[in-house]
């Protein structure tokens, strides 16, 4: 007998600012805050299938200052993602980033000289895919990505930033002893810390293309100079948001990422919500 069968995009919440940004202390702010859920629920299901449940919470603050001398961006962003199927309960995202870029202004010149300082990590356990033995493949502070960098930037288009930087320095750490001993992250066995010296491009867009329609996107390249150019680093992040009513939106965030010290293979990861939506006025 079917007793219940449910599949509901449950909530979606988007906070975006306006196509002009939210000025508040002469800074230019652009948010997001969404989350996004489903849940099944099956019992005697000849179709087959297993109880399951997803959600996903995403976080985007871009606060941006363009004054006489000096243009400074600051962003923070943050998701996090759990799914539980056939009892199981595992995260399939974790991401708390800060990036802070500051350039000379772009009043006097397109480009300046720019330095950008940027800091990863995760804030949960996370699991192999099908792993019941429950040992952590990441954690709390491993791994702890670090990159600083020196080079060029444009700010003076309205919609992109560009960052580029043939000085620029990545570290990764990590805290957790066991996976320290297994040379997790590209770190060697049993070393805490590693570093790299390279090249970095960063490209941040931001558009509200109509009243409904909005699209953010940010994309990293790390290039090692002792490495093949197939072991570049690539992290690409895309948001699209659209108002179907006004208390209603669609929610598509896709992400992007190749780096060989965490897996040799290309990761991608999906996700799309229907629900409420607010705008920041």
């Amino acid at each position: 007998m079917i007793r219940f069968l449910v599949v509901f995009s449950l909530i979606t919440t988007t906070i975006f600012g306006k196509s002009d940004s939210t000025v508040i202390a002469s800074y230019h702010r652009n948010a997001i805050y969404s989350a996004a859920g489903s849940f099944t629920d099956l019992n005697n299901w000849n179709a087959g299938g297993e109880n399951s449940s997803n959600i996903s919470l995403l976080l985007r603050e871009n606060w941006t200052k363009k004054g006489e001398n000096f243009t400074t961006v600051h962003l923070l962003e943050g998701n996090y993602g759990l799914s539980r199927q056939a009892g199981i309960l595992t995260k399939n995202a974790d991401k708390l980033e800060f990036t802070t870029t500051l350039a000379g202004s772009s009043k006097t010149t397109a480009w300046n000289l720019s330095g950008q300082l940027n800091v990863r990590t995760q804030f949960a356990p996370g699991f192999a895919k099908g792993d019941t033995t429950r040992i952590p493949v990441s954690t709390f502070g491993a791994p702890v990505y670090g990159q600083y960098s020196f080079g060029i930037g444009n700010n003076s288009w309205e919609h992109w930033q560009v960052f580029l930087s043939p000085f620029a320095g990545k570290s990764t750490t990590v805290f957790d002893e066991t996976l320290r001993e297994k040379g997790a992250f590209g770190v060697d066995t049993g070393a805490t810390w590693r570093f790299e010296a390279g090249a970095k491009i960063t490209l941040n867009y931001t558009q509200q293309l109509t009243d409904e329609f909005g699209v953010t996107a940010k994309s990293d390249l790390f290039f090692n100079y002792w490495e093949s150019i197939s072991a570049t680093d690539l992290n690409l992040d895309i948001i699209a948001i659209y108002k179907i009513r006004k208390a209603l939106s669609f929610n598509a965030h896709f992400q992007l990422i190749r780096d060989i010290d965490q897996i040799d293979a290309w990761q991608r990861r999906s996700v799309l919500g229907v629900g409420l939506a607010y705008t920041i006025k």
